[in-house]
């Protein structure tokens, strides 16, 4: 096997992730971070020890022992194949077990064979017309259908959910939701068992420079501006690719999750983004409502009145709720 010099790393690491430049130090190589993705071609912030690829980006925080889960993401498998044969810097058996685990990657999430959208769905079917009986209960026009591309499935599992599906940045399917329209159906959600921390629900559709809204649910979605996306909860996990994106890119958030989480969920949520200079912004729900079951204009004015999150004005909701708590006991 020929020797591996630093320049032939070097090039690789450049194939893969594009120009980058030496550090002072002489030992790592800086170069743009593909999962923060600053739009600043300057800005090489994920540094890689040459010798033994150690990584970590200074903007999102991602840290690894190797390149090799950022070249899977990121890169091909010709590349990917590459690095384990000639640079990875492992022994032997963790190589042929990588490359085992590279042979047998999962196949990619798929919506429902038989997937169909709403709007093309026959109104002979008493499933379709009960679904846009229930789209139009919860004011969903058929410009969100068309937009959100609403779909359903006669497959037992998806039958009588609302399909949502979800795109990356890349357009490529990432997630799904089915939302049962029947009152007593458990669960209310079904989804995909997939890992959510790398999803950002409908990530085509986000303007990163602009303020977002956030959201716990696709119907949330539906009713807010453009530029939201939904938790697919009431959480924002810093180890989250939204999470990470949105400080990477200093992106203002206002928060509109439903009335229930204003005591508890919301002000977390606004402090973890305060403690990273995020600019945050609360939407105030009328008591026992959320999003979904709103009208979009009354929605949209909630948050463009929304004022920016203030401690003082969390502590107050917190004694409030307390007190309430304890005098209904």
């Amino acid at each position: 096997m020929a020797l591996i010099t630093i320049s032939d790393k070097v090039r690789f690491i450049e194939s893969v992730f594009g120009t980058g430049k030496l550090a002072r130090n002489g030992k790592n190589f800086d170069v743009k971070c593909p999962i923060c993705a600053p739009k600043d071609p300057s800005k090489k912030k994920l540094a890689i020890h040459v010798e033994d690829d150690r990584c970590h980006c200074w903007t999102c925080g991602y840290k690894a022992h190797t390149l090799a889960p950022l070249i899977r993401k990121y890169g091909t498998q010709d590349k990917l194949l590459e690095y384990v044969e000639r640079f990875m810097p492992t022994t032997e058996r963790s190589r042929r077990c990588l490359f085992i685990e590279i042979q047998e990657e999962k196949p990619k999430l798929a919506l429902p064979s038989d997937f169909k959208l709403l709007v093309a769905g026959s109104m002979r079917d008493p499933d379709v017309l009960a679904m846009m009986k229930y789209l139009a209960s919860r004011q969903i026009s058929e410009r969100e259908m068309w937009y959100f591309k609403l779909g359903y499935s006669d497959d037992p599992r998806w039958r009588r959910r609302v399909i949502i599906p979800s795109f990356n940045a890349e357009g490529e399917l990432n997630y799904f939701v089915g939302r049962a329209i029947d009152k007593f159906r458990k669960p209310k959600y079904d989804n995909p068992d997939e890992d959510k921390l790398p999803i950002i629900f409908n990530e085509l559709n986000i303007d990163w420079t602009q303020e977002l809204t956030l959201v716990e649910g696709p119907f949330d979605l539906m009713k807010c501006p453009d530029n939201t996306v939904p938790l697919l909860g009431s959480d924002l996990n810093e180890q989250s690719a939204l999470f990470n994106a949105i400080v990477a890119h200093g992106t203002p958030i206002v928060v509109a999750l439903d009335d229930d989480m204003r005591y508890m969920k919301t002000p977390q949520i606004a402090q973890k983004l305060r403690e990273y200079n995020v600019q945050v912004r609360i939407a105030r729900l009328p008591e026992g409502t959320d999003p979904g079951f709103l009208s979009r204009a009354h929605v949209r004015q909630l948050i463009a009145d929304a004022p920016a999150f203030s401690w003082l004005e969390a502590f107050r909701d917190k004694l409030d709720f307390a007190a309430r708590t304890s005098l209904s006991r």
